[in-house]
């Protein structure tokens, strides 16, 4: 028998399509939880949860005050609170003052307008100052790593 190309690709997709339709119609009894009945043969009561009229009645509530399709109509505000960036505090050498036997060194924080006199073992904020030359300073920074603060650097 001749058929036409078009009978010839529809009748096997409508085959394939009304096979998928009855094998869905088959398996979707199998993967359903039975039915609980209670011991006289009346169905369970239904789950509890929210009533379906509230969660429409507080859904109408928002769509009277903010009309759908209106020009004035915006989402809902939310309030974000701006989270401040960290401060980074840095450590600046202004000046050594030396002696036969002593060496200071005068620091500042960027945080502080206040001068900090510091010899070899002090600890300015979270800086340890390990060594003073006659131009920089050598300090163990918060993270623990060595740093020569030189007298031109930061001034």
């Amino acid at each position: 028998m001749n058929l036409s190309p078009h009978i010839q690709t529809t009748v096997p997709l409508a085959a394939g399509l009304l096979s998928i339709v009855l094998a869905g119609l088959i398996w979707m009894p199998l993967g359903q939880e039975p039915r609980l009945s209670s011991r006289d043969g009346t169905e369970a009561a239904a789950p509890t949860g929210p009533d379906p009229q509230t969660l429409i009645a507080a859904g109408a509530q928002e769509l009277l005050a903010r009309p759908l399709f209106h020009i004035t109509r915006r989402p809902p505000e939310i309030a974000t609170v701006a989270v401040p960036a960290p401060v980074v505090v840095t450590i600046s050498l202004t000046g050594i003052v030396e002696s036969d036997s002593v060496q200071v060194a005068l620091l500042r924080l960027s945080n502080n307008n206040q001068m900090f006199r510091a010899r070899v073992g002090d600890k300015v904020g979270n800086w340890e100052v390990l060594d003073i030359t006659p131009s920089a300073v050598t300090v163990i920074t918060p993270d623990g790593k060595r740093e020569v603060i030189g007298l031109s650097q930061g001034n």
